[in-house]
């Protein structure tokens, strides 16, 4: 699966065969979380640092973030603890330390 820009759509494609699909839900899914280095890994293999700022919770309790600057990403389960086994407390205020600096989170 891949965004197809020139046409804003998501396709599907097989060899020389390819087919637009509709995503319901999300296109990505983070399947892991490195906080030595704040990056996220993605279901399509690619990794990218985590925009912390546009983390939160669904209606699920699910964590998700925003990827590739402009898409929704629900984090898997196992992403989700690793991420949540990471974050500190001061008083009121949740963070991570992320590559070496601490960053507020946004819940």
């Amino acid at each position: 699966m891949r965004y197809a820009e020139e046409e804003g759509v998501f396709i599907v494609q097989l060899g020389r065969f390819r087919g637009q699909i509709e995503v319901e839900d999300t296109p990505y899914w983070v399947t892991s979380f490195d906080a030595l280095d704040g990056t996220v890994r993605l279901t399509d293999q690619s990794e990218e640092p985590l925009a912390v700022a546009s983390l939160g919770f669904d209606e699920d309790g699910v964590l998700r973030c925003r990827v590739k600057e402009r898409f929704s990403a629900r984090f898997e389960r196992g992403a989700q603890a690793e991420l949540l086994q990471a974050i500190h407390q001061d008083s009121t205020v949740n963070w991570l330390q992320l590559a070496g600096k601490r960053v507020q989170l946004p819940f």
